[in-house]
């Protein structure tokens, strides 16, 4: 059975040339890059390319980058390296509520430690609150983090005013960029971001990969939490060849067509919220709907529970949010936070979009999707009895 996929932002098909990219690492150059002999050397020069490919797209150098297990655990080295086992308030950090649980579970870590940890405010359309972000920091803030690009509604982070606000009250900034490298144009050197996490699997790279941007001047500030081999600074451990060269091709076909996927997404977007509009009474958009990254669509479908609508449809995949919060009963932390309900909260839905999308699956995707939603509307009205 075909499943037409629109759930881009939880991870993407990998891309084919990335998988024969990776395939000669995994049988015939097989080595660890870390060893001396011709098999060793082949696999360093591999993972070399591919640092430099990474590199590339955001705009850094090779030598900024430490190669994880994706943008969670890259979250959690900068973010945990940035503090000491003794550290304690009023050392202080801020976070923005609208962040992956990735990072707002460090917050709490770290506020259980005793440091203090402080939320920024958002506005309505998602993006933070930068006169209030100036008013938290203060000579002992040593953090703030907040995601470029929101999973869930899209909204792009204003991380140059950020950074600068940061910068001026001598704290660092730290961005998850999983949702943006390879999306959108990223440039860490000039938005003057000191520490940025990324992944391959959001970009049609593998899973289990991901990186740390490091700015060279502020590395001296962080501390390894993981030791052993020394393979990276920050980070011991093997270098896995397959995956670094697989999230190298990904970033490398990313750059390349990202002028032109962006255009085929704008087009997609606008046919997806006009069949949403038109084909169900009263769709909201979430968030700021001009001001988002155009692969992400979030919509209230008001009386329909999104959880029941995603787990009835058989053969098409979106989601009601992050995939971090798939086990989870309550209401989007993300919607909430920019002032829906939680019985709008609970009503909402996210497709998110691929540029190879054929248009002829996004619009049946969409009529499944809302004849499905209006039979779960009825059945709601039904029980209730007609609305006032």
């Amino acid at each position: 059975m075909k499943v037409i996929y629109l759930d881009n932002c939880a991870t993407t098909r990998v891309d084919d040339e990335v998988v024969d990219a990776m395939l000669p690492f995994l049988r015939e150059d097989f080595g660890n890059p870390s060893s001396p002999h011709l098999l060793g050397k082949r696999a360093r020069r591999a993972v070399d390319a591919a640092t430099e490919s990474v590199a590339r797209l955001i705009g850094a150098d090779p030598g900024d980058l430490v190669f994880t297990s994706g943008a969670t655990e890259s979250n959690n080295l900068a973010l945990l390296g940035m503090f000491g086992h003794e550290d304690r308030a009023p050392l202080n950090a801020a976070v923005c509520p609208t962040d992956h649980k990735s990072s707002l579970s460090i917050g709490r870590a770290l506020a259980g430690r005793g440091l203090d940890v402080r939320t920024m405010r958002v506005r309505p359309d998602g993006r933070v609150d930068l006169g209030h972000l100036a008013g938290l920091l203060d000579p002992f803030s040593r953090v703030a983090t907040a995601s470029w690009v929101n999973s869930e509604i899209g909204t792009v982070q204003p991380v140059r005013s950020m950074a600068a606000l940061c910068h001026e009250a001598g704290a660092m900034l730290h961005v998850d960029g999983a949702q943006a490298a390879g999306r959108i144009p990223v440039d860490v050197r000039e938005a003057g971001i000191d520490t940025m996490s990324m992944s391959g699997h959001k970009i049609r790279g593998p899973k289990g990969v991901g990186a740390l941007y490091v700015r060279p001047e502020i590395r001296h500030r962080l501390r390894p939490v993981l030791f052993g081999g020394g393979q990276y600074a920050l980070r011991s451990g093997t270098i896995p060849t397959h995956l670094v060269v697989g999230m190298g091709k990904a970033c490398e076909l990313a750059s390349a067509g990202m002028a032109a996927g962006t255009r085929r997404v704008r087009e997609l977007r606008a046919t997806a919220l006009e069949m949403l509009m038109t084909g169900f009474p009263g769709v909201r958009v979430n968030g700021d709907p001009d001001g988002g990254v155009p692969h992400v669509l979030n919509v209230v479908l008001p009386g329909v529970r999104g959880e029941s609508l995603v787990s009835s449809l058989r053969s098409v995949a979106l989601s009601t949010g992050s995939a971090c919060n798939s086990g989870s009963q309550e209401p989007s932390h993300v919607l909430t936070a920019i002032g829906l309900d939680a019985e709008d909260a609970n009503s909402s839905v996210r497709i998110c979009l691929d540029s190879r999308l054929p248009a002829e699956d996004l619009v049946r995707g969409l009529e499944l999707v809302l004849e499905r939603a209006r039979a779960l509307a009825d059945v709601v009205v039904a029980l209730d009895g007609p609305r006032r």
